[in-house]
């Protein structure tokens, strides 16, 4: 009995050892398997995209809205929206570079239009870091707010590319009372205020201009002028350029404008059109003379 009892012994102790490795392992697979269930019950986009990439580009699409919601505030003249809708765009990190150039040129020009000048220099030069052959267009770089600010960072920026010292410009001159009125004028067209563009650019042309400005100003006034369909005055004004500058032309973006483009071409077309000169009567054959 006693060499029975001793084995009886030991396999009750290794089935209590076997037991509670058998719980322990039970234990581990529960484990596992609730990992893998809850793994499973992790939700997944339609298009099999992580959480994580859905939301990017959740949060992508919301940046570009934004920046283009800006763009047509811009163009609708509301400046304090527009800042906040590319402000918000470029906060994402998520823009593309040209649009970041595009979001920080349209600051740019928001804060020049509004007298914060280094506000506007700043947005410059940050977007001259985002791309250091940055260019205004055409219809742009020639305007007379930010035209100048444009031209004096790009200026700056070649001269520390190149190692050359910077020298602080001259002063510049008081602008005259006709410079004056053609900022104002500029500004109230970038404004939609018509009636006022037109006034400011009237009074502006009673006093001392260059020619450039002549026709800048009379440029500006019809373009007022054919947007409030005030037509006739529109042509009129055209008329008047091409009296002073006859091979003169709008730019290509201003070319192709529904509203002033027609009463333009029709213009320039009657600069064109031969002027007909009257017949001239025959000349009388002389009298034959009298004999004497």
């Amino acid at each position: 009995m006693k060499d029975f009892q001793l084995p009886s012994a030991m396999f009750a102790t290794r089935s209590l050892e076997n037991a509670g490795s058998l719980r322990w392992w039970r234990y581990l697979i529960a484990i596992t398997i609730t990992a893998v269930l809850a793994g499973c019950a992790v939700p997944t986009s339609p298009g099999g995209l992580s959480p994580e990439e859905a939301a990017r580009l959740e949060r992508l699409e919301r940046a570009n809205n934004n920046f283009s919601e800006g763009l047509k505030l811009y163009d609708a003249g509301n400046y304090d929206q527009a800042m906040k809708g590319f402000l918000v765009a470029l906060d994402s990190g998520l823009l593309s570079a040209p649009l970041q150039l595009n979001a920080r040129k349209h600051m740019a020009f928001i804060y020049c239009v509004s007298s914060r000048e280094s506000n506007c220099k700043e947005e410059f030069e940050k977007a001259f870091a985002l791309d250091a052959k940055f260019e205004l267009a055409i219809a742009e770089a020639g305007h007379p707010i930010w035209g100048p600010v444009f031209r004096s960072v790009k200026a700056e920026l070649e001269q520390r590319r190149a190692g050359r010292p910077l020298f602080a410009p001259p002063p510049p001159k008081p602008p005259t009372a006709g410079e004056k009125l053609i900022t104002e004028g500029m500004t109230a067209y970038d404004a939609a205020d018509y009636n006022k563009t037109v006034k400011s650019f009237t009074d502006a042309l009673k006093e001392t201009l260059s020619a450039n400005d002549q026709i800048r100003a009379r440029k500006f006034t019809a373009f007022s002028y054919c947007l409030t369909n005030r037509m006739t005055l529109c042509r009129q004004e055209f008329d008047k350029i091409l009296m002073q500058k006859a091979d003169f032309d709008l730019l290509p973006a201003e070319a192709g404008h529904p509203s002033w483009g027609p009463s333009f071409r029709a213009a320039k077309a009657r600069t064109k059109a031969p002027t007909s000169t009257p017949t001239p009567l025959p000349t009388p054959a002389p009298a034959p003379a009298k004999k004497q």
